[in-house]
């Protein structure tokens, strides 16, 4: 089974609070972009990785390749929202893939574990998303109020916290990203493209560890981890 893999990198990480997407700061000499990326570089399957990007960046990018994905990768135009990034690499897709992962350009403490796991488990559902119960107790707000009250505690059991990499089976996610277009909608990540064309994915649990950096606190994480 071949795979393409997707890293969006169109976003600007306004949070951070940095000069640059917080997906090319540097952690111990290396980006964030490139330790995401070397969490892939082991799987022979991945056949092509496609890079939908800020033009500006370029020179970023390409030192960010590890050298295992250097003769199949491909940046391609980025759009005004993450819908739009990945809608433009579509075309880009390999005829010879069968599935298409996903992954934020922004988690790089996802492991081999939970990728090969991932990998595993969509070969029988055609479409695998990671997920985690929520840890925090979940309150549903009033709106209707001029003030902020509660309005009811949500069961933790029936909420899902989603990560990545998704993946899906290739055919199956085209024609729901070309679905999503003719129909507008733009939905916030690739399994809600999947479920606004009637696929449920199969969802799998993922990882603690697995966090997307997101402020600074994360940034602080992140040299932790990543210490030599």
């Amino acid at each position: 089974m071949k795979y393409t893999l997707i890293i969006p990198c169109g976003g600007i990480g306004e949070r951070v609070g940095a000069e640059i997407p917080k997906q090319y700061i540097e952690v111990h000499g290396k980006s964030i972009l490139n330790w995401t990326l070397s969490k892939f570089k082991n799987f022979d399957n991945i056949h092509q990785l496609l890079i939908p990007a800020d033009d500006n960046y370029i020179e970023e990018i390409e030192a960010s390749i590890p050298i295992e994905f250097k003769d199949i990768y491909e940046i391609t135009p980025h759009g005004k929202t993450r819908f739009n990034s990945i809608y433009n690499s579509i075309k880009h897709i390999s005829p010879e893939s069968d599935y298409v992962m996903i992954h934020d350009a922004v988690r790089p403490f996802v492991t081999h574990n939970l990728i090969e796991k991932l990998m595993t488990a969509v070969q029988k559902y055609n479409g695998v998303v990671p997920y985690l119960h929520p840890t925090d107790t979940i309150k549903a707000i009033d709106n209707d109020k001029k003030e902020t009250y509660i309005y009811e505690t949500i069961d933790r059991e029936v909420l899902a916290s989603v990560q990545t990499p998704q993946i899906f089976e290739k055919n199956l996610y085209v024609k729901a990203y070309e679905y999503s277009n003719r129909n507008r909608f733009k939905g916030t990540d690739d399994s809600s493209i999947l479920e606004y064309s009637k696929f449920l994915p199969k969802l799998i649990i993922g990882e603690m560890q697995n966090l997307k950096i997101t402020t600074e606190i994360d940034i602080e994480i992140a040299k932790i981890v990543f210490k030599k």
